[in-house]
Protein backbone atom coordinates (compact mmCIF):
# COMPACT_ATOMS: atom_id res chain seq x y z
CA UNK A 1 0.00 0.00 0.00
CA UNK A 2 1.12 3.34 -0.53
CA UNK A 3 0.29 6.95 0.02
CA UNK A 4 2.19 9.12 -2.17
CA UNK A 5 2.26 13.10 -3.21
CA UNK A 6 -1.73 13.61 -1.51
CA UNK A 7 -2.12 16.52 0.50
CA UNK A 8 -4.65 16.48 3.77
CA UNK A 9 -6.10 19.17 5.95
CA UNK A 10 -8.70 19.94 7.59
CA UNK A 11 -9.89 15.76 9.14
CA UNK A 12 -8.98 14.44 12.70
CA UNK A 13 -5.81 12.84 11.08
CA UNK A 14 -4.22 13.53 8.17
CA UNK A 15 -2.94 9.65 7.23
CA UNK A 16 -3.47 6.72 9.73
CA UNK A 17 -2.16 3.04 8.90
CA UNK A 18 -3.32 1.58 11.39
CA UNK A 19 -4.36 -2.10 12.75
CA UNK A 20 -6.73 -2.92 14.90
CA UNK A 21 -8.41 -6.12 16.42
CA UNK A 22 -11.51 -8.03 15.07
CA UNK A 23 -11.33 -7.44 11.50
CA UNK A 24 -10.30 -10.25 8.59
CA UNK A 25 -6.89 -8.77 8.40
CA UNK A 26 -4.76 -9.58 10.97
CA UNK A 27 -1.31 -7.89 9.66
CA UNK A 28 -1.11 -4.46 8.70
CA UNK A 29 2.76 -3.69 6.63
CA UNK A 30 4.83 -2.72 4.17
CA UNK A 31 3.34 0.58 3.61
CA UNK A 32 5.20 4.20 2.01
CA UNK A 33 3.83 7.27 3.22
CA UNK A 34 6.05 9.37 0.76
CA UNK A 35 5.66 12.73 -0.54
CA UNK A 36 2.53 14.34 1.45
CA UNK A 37 1.82 17.33 2.80
CA UNK A 38 -0.17 17.04 5.68
CA UNK A 39 -1.53 20.40 7.14
CA UNK A 40 -4.40 21.57 10.21
CA UNK A 41 -5.77 18.26 11.04
CA UNK A 42 -7.65 19.70 14.04
CA UNK A 43 -11.24 18.58 12.76
CA UNK A 44 -13.35 17.16 15.74
CA UNK A 45 -13.51 13.41 15.80
CA UNK A 46 -16.85 12.67 14.62
CA UNK A 47 -16.56 8.28 14.68
CA UNK A 48 -19.70 6.97 17.04
CA UNK A 49 -19.11 7.29 20.87
CA UNK A 50 -17.74 3.36 21.80
CA UNK A 51 -16.31 3.12 18.46
CA UNK A 52 -12.41 2.38 18.37
CA UNK A 53 -11.98 4.91 16.31
CA UNK A 54 -13.55 7.87 18.55
CA UNK A 55 -10.58 7.63 20.38
CA UNK A 56 -8.27 8.49 17.77
CA UNK A 57 -6.64 11.82 18.95
CA UNK A 58 -7.86 14.85 16.77
CA UNK A 59 -4.92 17.38 15.46
CA UNK A 60 -2.76 14.55 14.51
CA UNK A 61 -0.58 14.71 10.89
CA UNK A 62 0.62 11.07 10.29
CA UNK A 63 -0.10 8.34 12.85
CA UNK A 64 1.27 5.24 12.38
CA UNK A 65 -0.66 2.59 14.85
CA UNK A 66 0.38 -1.05 14.90
CA UNK A 67 1.56 -1.51 11.42
CA UNK A 68 5.16 -3.14 10.33
CA UNK A 69 7.49 -1.46 8.37
CA UNK A 70 6.06 1.29 7.13
CA UNK A 71 8.40 3.81 5.73
CA UNK A 72 6.86 7.64 6.81
CA UNK A 73 9.47 9.64 4.54
CA UNK A 74 9.61 12.96 2.52
CA UNK A 75 6.20 14.91 3.81
CA UNK A 76 6.24 18.00 5.38
CA UNK A 77 3.78 17.81 8.09
CA UNK A 78 2.91 21.23 9.79
CA UNK A 79 0.03 22.98 12.11
CA UNK A 80 -1.43 19.72 13.81
CA UNK A 81 -2.48 20.88 17.00
CA UNK A 82 -1.35 17.31 19.20
CA UNK A 83 1.40 15.50 16.79
CA UNK A 84 2.60 15.73 13.56
CA UNK A 85 4.12 12.16 12.92
CA UNK A 86 3.40 9.92 15.20
CA UNK A 87 4.38 5.68 15.60
CA UNK A 88 2.17 3.78 18.85
CA UNK A 89 0.87 0.29 19.62
CA UNK A 90 -2.72 -0.63 18.82
CA UNK A 91 -2.70 -1.13 22.69
CA UNK A 92 -2.70 2.72 23.03
CA UNK A 93 -6.29 2.82 21.40
CA UNK A 94 -7.12 0.00 23.38
CA UNK A 95 -5.69 2.38 26.77
CA UNK A 96 -8.01 5.00 25.91
CA UNK A 97 -10.96 3.08 25.26
CA UNK A 98 -10.43 1.32 28.53
CA UNK A 99 -10.48 -2.00 26.86
CA UNK A 100 -8.21 -4.97 28.40
CA UNK A 101 -5.13 -6.23 26.64
CA UNK A 102 -7.20 -9.31 25.62
CA UNK A 103 -9.60 -7.83 23.78
CA UNK A 104 -6.13 -7.64 21.01
CA UNK A 105 -5.58 -10.62 21.19
CA UNK A 106 -6.03 -11.79 17.35
CA UNK A 107 -3.65 -9.21 16.34
CA UNK A 108 0.17 -8.43 17.14
CA UNK A 109 -0.25 -4.78 18.78
CA UNK A 110 3.19 -3.26 18.51
CA UNK A 111 4.53 -1.28 15.66
CA UNK A 112 8.18 -3.04 14.06
CA UNK A 113 10.61 -1.81 11.85
CA UNK A 114 8.94 1.50 10.95
CA UNK A 115 11.12 3.75 9.34
CA UNK A 116 10.31 7.60 9.87
CA UNK A 117 12.96 9.53 8.00
CA UNK A 118 13.96 12.82 6.17
CA UNK A 119 10.54 14.48 7.00
CA UNK A 120 9.90 18.43 7.69
CA UNK A 121 7.71 18.44 10.71
CA UNK A 122 7.47 21.63 12.15
CA UNK A 123 4.45 23.65 14.17
CA UNK A 124 2.81 20.95 15.39
CA UNK A 125 1.64 20.32 19.14
CA UNK A 126 0.60 23.50 19.76
CA UNK A 127 -2.70 23.04 21.91
CA UNK A 128 -2.43 21.06 24.82
CA UNK A 129 -2.68 17.55 24.50
CA UNK A 130 -6.03 15.38 24.07
CA UNK A 131 -4.33 12.51 25.70
CA UNK A 132 -3.14 13.31 29.56
CA UNK A 133 -0.15 10.88 29.61
CA UNK A 134 1.45 12.11 26.61
CA UNK A 135 2.47 15.47 25.30
CA UNK A 136 1.91 17.63 22.35
CA UNK A 137 4.61 17.79 19.74
CA UNK A 138 6.03 17.50 16.51
CA UNK A 139 7.13 13.84 16.20
CA UNK A 140 6.17 11.20 18.91
CA UNK A 141 7.14 7.70 19.82
CA UNK A 142 5.41 5.64 22.10
CA UNK A 143 7.82 3.13 22.95
CA UNK A 144 6.56 0.04 22.11
CA UNK A 145 7.82 -2.78 19.60
CA UNK A 146 11.48 -3.37 17.94
CA UNK A 147 13.81 -1.92 15.16
CA UNK A 148 11.67 1.39 14.83
CA UNK A 149 13.57 4.15 14.03
CA UNK A 150 13.45 8.03 13.10
CA UNK A 151 16.85 10.00 11.22
CA UNK A 152 17.19 13.34 8.80
CA UNK A 153 14.17 14.73 10.17
CA UNK A 154 13.52 18.50 10.59
CA UNK A 155 11.47 18.92 13.77
CA UNK A 156 11.34 21.38 17.26
CA UNK A 157 9.98 18.81 19.54
CA UNK A 158 9.82 15.21 19.88
CA UNK A 159 8.79 12.62 22.68
CA UNK A 160 10.86 11.73 24.09
CA UNK A 161 13.44 13.49 23.65
CA UNK A 162 16.09 11.16 21.79
CA UNK A 163 14.37 8.86 19.63
CA UNK A 164 16.14 6.22 17.83
CA UNK A 165 18.36 6.69 14.72
CA UNK A 166 17.91 4.55 11.63
CA UNK A 167 21.33 3.62 11.44
CA UNK A 168 20.95 1.29 7.76
CA UNK A 169 19.41 2.19 4.54
CA UNK A 170 16.40 -0.58 3.79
Amino acid sequence: MRALGNEAYDNVVGILVVLLPGLDVKTSSDVLVSGNRVHDNNHSNFAPPGDLASFVPTGSGILVVGADRVKVQDNTVTGNQFVGIGVASTLVLGELAGLPPEAFGDIEPDPDFDRVRDNVVTGNGAAPSPIPFLPAVDLLWIQAGTGNCWSGNAFATSFPDQLPACLTTP
